[in-house]
């Protein structure tokens, strides 16, 4: 072989070395592939949560799905060879047939081929055990976790959650009711008891609850069921409680059971209602001094008297479903692309923690809880979905809690997801 051959060879092998040696930094990666996983992900979600605001929106069923799998592949391959055109010196002659004469080229080349993708399953979360949890009341203890998250003000979790506000006198006969629901003329005023309770600290607290799980038993018979006594009191918050009973001492088991539940903190409430419920409705840990009156305004004052409440009213906050959060969503979504458009908005209430004295005021700065625009987009968009025939867009720099609201929508479903929710087996194979 001559010398030419073989230096266009190894000029060749260079060229492919150099290439492979710049993929091995590039798209095949494991840090490139997880991250183009994890902003499909994102997507993914947003748009999960956007399309079924939009679906609610017109009244139709709600369906999600879930990723639970995701396989990534990555290859690359490489070759390399040479071409040319050899003029024979002399074809009589088997040595000058292979010695290369005049106009005789040669030409390297190389070839590189890289491939990457994923392979996932897409699970529907319609069955029983999503549905069961995504139809029923959400607790205090999920809005607990969701205000420790602190996505966002009270006053914009409490404004997706909570469904209902009544306050009923000491007969348990309501005197208020107020519901959550923007299509209602009542809206505002429901907006105004609520940012109320939140100046009265209207919060989540955790007290310990307790279940008896024995009958009174005497030492006597507390010694002979001994050993099944001592194996209760390796559960969790189960304890032998001793109790005074007609002059004896009587042995019981109980357990204690952390149980959240909403409640008013009592100098927060007295400075901004006059002290008007009993004492189950403040938290155990809020302050209990006492409040003169007059720091209580005129007018709130007036409207307690003409609401016939008085010492010992009960509160009652009623909270809606994950289901009936898309409801309302979908509702603002309905207002705000109507003709003309009407947008919901809502106070920041962490100003009621940097100002005390400040109250209610319709007039005050808000903004708007929700921006989906149909049909028309202003700038770069955070997330957009088709549905019907119709574009809906989430404006990325829109002046609202539309990130909040997504971000907590999204917390949610999450714990919607109770064990046996997402199928083993995928409903949809995408390879």
């Amino acid at each position: 072989m001559s010398k030419k051959i073989k230096a266009l060879l190894l000029m060749s092998v260079a060229a492919v070395t150099s290439l492979t040696g710049c993929v091995q930094t590039g798209s095949t990666t494991f840090r490139d592939m997880s991250s183009a996983y994890r902003t499909v992900l994102e997507d993914y979600a947003n748009d999960n949560v956007v399309l079924n605001i939009v679906r609610s929106s017109k009244m139709m069923p709600v369906s999600f799905l879930d990723m639970p799998s995701v396989v990534g592949t990555g290859s690359v391959t490489a070759g390399a060879g040479i071409s040319g055109t050899v003029m024979s010196n002399a074809a009589n002659s088997i040595p000058g047939f292979f010695s290369a004469a005049a106009g005789s080229s040669y030409a390297p080349n190389a070839s590189l081929s890289v491939n990457n993708g994923f392979n996932f399953t897409q699970s529907s979360l319609d069955n029983a055990q999503f549905m069961t949890s995504f139809l029923s009341d959400i607790t205090p203890q999920t809005v607990a976790s969701l205000s420790n998250n602190q996505v966002a003000p009270k006053s914009i979790l409490y404004s997706l959650v909570i469904d209902t506000i009544e306050l009923r006198d000491k007969n348990n006969v309501i005197v208020l009711s107020r519901t959550n629901n923007p299509l209602l003329p009542e809206y505002e005023d429901f907006q105004r008891v609520m940012y109320t309770l939140i100046q009265a600290g209207l919060n989540t607290e955790l007290v310990p609850q307790k279940q008896i799980v024995s009958a009174l038993m005497t030492a006597e018979e507390l010694n002979r069921n001994l050993i099944a006594a001592v194996t209760a009191q390796t559960q969790p918050g189960t304890m032998v409680e001793t109790i005074k009973n007609g002059g004896k001492t009587m042995y019981q088991l109980v357990r204690v059971v952390p149980t959240t539940r909403m409640c008013l903190n009592r100098q927060a409430e007295q400075d901004t209602l006059g002290g008007i419920f009993g004492d189950s409705a403040y938290c155990n840990q809020s302050a209990t001094g006492v409040i003169p009156a007059k720091s209580i305004p005129a007018a709130t004052l007036e409207a307690l008297k003409k609401s016939g409440l008085q010492k010992g009213s009960i509160l009652v906050v009623k909270m809606r479903s994950t289901r009936n959060v898309f409801d309302y969503l979908g509702s603002l979504v309905t207002l705000q692309n109507q003709d003309p458009p009407q947008l919901i908005k809502v106070l920041n209430s962490d100003q009621f923690a940097k100002n005390p004295s400040m109250r209610y005021d319709p007039n005050a700065t808000a903004y708007p809880l929700l921006i989906v625009n149909k049909d028309r987009s202003s700038g770069s968009t955070l997330t957009s979905v088709n549905y019907q025939g119709a574009t809906y867009n989430v404006p990325a720099d829109s002046a609202s809690y539309t990130r909040q609201v997504l971000t907590i929508v999204s917390q949610l479903l999450t714990l919607n997801k109770v064990p046996g929710s997402i199928p083993s087996s995928p409903a949809v194979l995408i390879k």
